[in-house]
């Protein structure tokens, strides 16, 4: 019997518009009355994630960071697995030397090495060409003012910033140049202790290298006293990639990338579709 249910956010809980659906909603709640515990799972921060759950007075546990982080309904973090700020240098300056814009996630804010203003019009542009969104919704109030972008602080001195009391969750790039992108991933080959990936195929995320979702989750679950065989994970992307190949049971909505779907125990249909939705109904019939 399943116990716990685990899902990715972006391209599988929520559609292009970053909402959860009618229909996916209503397999939450279906969940909740079948006492399954509901759980998130995102490469989002905090602020990120309960932004969006809050829209649907939504209260659940969730993974943070890709696996930095296992916080409680309230935002209290049971379990982390912050990056070692010996590394960040390197990691800093391969961005530098790919001329790519980067944000790094902290316990404490958001920061960058580069002028915020240039991180925040690189990081918008890339929202309003990719995921269809407008520049309005960036500014003070609207539906995305939330979001990191828009709350970053330069650092001037990195030999000082690690010193700070701090700790890292991640550092993300992104650019739509492919070969930026391979040169970045190639060049983060030679750092050691750090685990990056991509959400999509235009950005790196780089966490500690056991900071990943089916990493922390199998940790989670044996302090819960749970089974691998009573969780079902649902994801899209490689930064799901561990929670499916630790896990037995998992979905992929029909829009996953290909590795992700080869994976999988079900592949349902896409994000746009409810795919969570027929997941559940999938689940509920075990």
């Amino acid at each position: 019997m399943i116990k716990m249910v685990v899902s990715d956010m972006d391209g599988t809980l929520l559609n292009k518009k970053a909402e959860i659906s009618p229909g996916n909603l209503d397999a939450i709640r279906r969940l909740e009355e079948q006492q399954i515990e509901f759980v998130i799972a995102s490469g989002r921060d905090y602020q990120g994630v309960y932004s969006v759950l809050g829209r649907y007075d939504l209260r659940c546990e969730a993974i943070l960071g890709n696996g930095s982080e296992y916080v409680d309904r309230q935002g209290k973090v049971l379990m982390s697995c912050y990056m070692n700020k010996g590394v960040l240098k390197e990691i800093v300056g391969v961005f530098e030397g790919t001329g790519t814009p980067y944000m790094i996630f902290t316990t404490k804010g958001f920061f960058t090495g580069q002028e915020p203003a240039y991180v925040r019009e690189a990081f918008i542009k890339r929202s309003t060409t990719k995921f269809g969104r407008s520049r309005e919704e960036f500014e003070d109030g609207g539906k995305y003012g939330f979001m990191p972008c828009n709350h970053l602080v330069k650092v001037e001195d990195f030999d000082e910033f690690i010193t700070r009391d701090l700790e890292i969750i991640k550092v993300e790039t992104f650019s739509p140049d492919e070969d930026s992108i391979r040169r970045t991933k190639e060049a983060l080959k030679e750092i050691p202790g750090i685990s990056y990936l991509s959400s999509y195929e235009d950005n790196v995320e780089v966490t500690d290298r056991e900071a990943q979702k089916g990493y922390i989750l199998e940790k989670v679950i044996k302090m819960k006293g749970i089974a691998k065989e009573e969780v079902a994970v649902a994801g899209d992307g490689m930064n799901d990639l561990s929670m499916f190949e630790i896990f037995p049971y998992s979905y992929a909505p029909s829009n996953a990338q290909d590795g992700i779907k080869e994976l999988a125990g079900r592949v349902v249909c896409s994000s746009e579709d409810d795919g969570f939705a027929q997941a559940v109904l999938d689940i509920l019939e075990k």
